[in-house]
């Protein structure tokens, strides 16, 4: 190799030295990042980026990461805000594939019940005395309880309340349950999914809805309602609440898929969670298949129990599931096989379910809870790895919820929603992930950002007053007793 090439080859390597140093540095005028945070011990949970790193994230004026890298930032890099994290542990924020935030209103209820009664104790005894603005409150203090947790974007199951319907059996106007629900979600900050229900597909003398020409209508008003509304990066999508196993007609399947069709949302539902009517739920498999609502567009919630003929055909299909180990074990539902799931290539979420159900909206708990189950169900500690469980809270619920683009780990381009650990209390670090998923808990949080935005810090919610929500919370239920 002659010494002129050499030289070309030197100045070329320069050249790109410089101009990623300038590109750094913002010249031109260019605004400062939102956010630089050094000083940090990494998990970007990303894929082929198993080994945590320690080095510094950058946070753009829209509240995407710039930069997730090993080391210090350049000179010159300019910030609004710079902070150092002394080396304390930064995750990506959790994501509830799985939630219904306006239980938290209703933690301990019916304690000694499985799912039947539990249900008959908060719908029917409760939640249905409650009005659409009870909902509001009910929803934030939610939604406030699972950032406190670290859960930072979530499929919240919208209650449906009671309609007011036109001279045709049919609700024109957007519900005022789910106005309320949405306005909720949006003023606490978490990213959600709205899920809504769609009504049954029951004859017209039982139910208004019976087909998709009337249960359309209010589908459709609410869309077009959430385009008038200010546009938000904490909205995600709509989906639709599922009811095909708790409906005696094979149409609720068919109405449910022609919706989902014409207005191009996914749909999570409810399936096989209790061990009380298995047997009939599976029976319906076959409405899912027929229907084609069996598809990359379907998440089961629950799914404990199955069969090998339902596992094939969903991992065939591309359909999802989230896995809730905190609630199935509070109800006694039962524990869904994840590694025979995972093994036929179901993809799995993580969800943290309804605070009247699991009581925390604690993912850390949720990944112990889970874990533990498994390794119990196998009798083999090898079975799932803490790494494994922390990916299906994390990316394994964005891809359910089919935001994996954006959301789940700590990569340039995602949104900047993380969380801040500090690990003083664990003492010795023999695995870092085992200390995240055995040891870590809520006192452990330290600081939880969406959109490079703070929070909450040491447990306390800054952009709200959660003393006045409680306060709301408390006076509704307590008129609903």
């Amino acid at each position: 190799m002659t010494s002129k090439f050499i030289r070309i080859i030197g100045l070329v390597c320069l050249g790109a030295i410089l101009c990623l140093q300038m590109s750094f540095a913002q010249p031109g005028g260019l605004p400062p990042a939102k956010l630089v945070v050094t000083n940090a011990y990494i998990f970007a949970m990303a894929a082929n980026h198993r080994e945590p790193i320690k080095g510094y994230l950058v946070v753009g004026e829209k509240g995407n990461l710039l930069v997730v890298a090993a080391g210090d930032p350049p000179l010159g890099l300019r910030a609004k805000e710079y902070w150092d994290a002394a080396g304390h542990w930064v995750i990506p924020g959790f994501i509830s594939a799985h939630s219904h935030l306006w239980q938290s209103a209703f933690r301990g209820l019916a304690a000694d019940q499985t799912l039947p009664g539990w249900i008959d104790a908060l719908y029917t005894q409760t939640a249905s005395k409650a009005k659409p603005e009870d909902f509001y409150w009910f929803t934030l203090d939610g939604a406030l309880d699972h950032l406190q947790h670290g859960v930072t974007g979530a499929y919240n199951f919208n209650y449906g309340g009671a309609a007011s319907y036109g001279q045709n059996g049919v609700k024109a106007a957007v519900d005022s349950f789910d106005e309320n629900e949405f306005r909720a979600e949006e003023d606490s900050g978490i990213r959600f999914v709205h899920g809504i229900q769609v009504g049954r597909a029951t004859p017209l003398d039982a139910q208004p809805f019976f087909g998709v020409a009337q249960a359309r209508v209010p589908l459709k008003a609410f869309l077009d309602w959430t385009q008038t509304q200010p546009k938000s990066p904490s909205f995600l999508s709509v989906m639709i609440n599922g009811g095909t196993a708790f409906n005696d007609t094979y149409q609720q399947a068919v109405m449910e898929k022609a919706l989902m069709d014409e207005f191009n949302l996914a749909n999570e539902t409810h399936y096989l969670e209790p061990p009380e009517t298995q047997y009939i739920e599976q029976s319906k498999f076959r409405w899912f298949m027929d229907s084609g609502l069996l598809s990359k567009q379907l998440i089961f919630g629950h799914f404990i129990h199955t069969n090998s003929f339902i596992l094939a055909e969903t991992a065939k299909a591309g359909a999802a599931m989230s896995w809730n180990p905190l609630s199935n074990g509070r109800l006694a539902s039962g524990v869904a096989d994840i590694p025979a799931y995972l093994k036929a290539g179901i993809r799995v979420g993580m969800g943290v379910d309804g605070q009247a159900s699991a009581d925390l909206a604690d993912p850390f708990e949720n990944m112990r809870t889970g874990l533990y189950a498994i390794r119990d169900k196998y009798e083999d500690a090898r079975i799932m790895s803490p790494y494994d469980v922390l990916r299906l809270h994390t990316m394994g619920s964005a891809d359910v919820l089919g935001v994996a683009d954006k959301l789940g780990s700590l990569e340039p381009g995602k949104l900047a929603d993380f969380l801040v650990v500090d690990p003083s209390r664990f003492g010795p670090i023999f695995d870092p992930y085992a200390s995240l998923v055995f040891i870590a808990g809520e006192r452990d949080l330290e600081r939880v950002y969406v959109g490079g935005d703070l929070l909450v810090k040491n447990g306390v919610v800054l952009k709200q007053d959660a003393v006045k929500v409680k306060g709301e919370v408390n006076r509704r239920v307590a008129a609903l007793r």
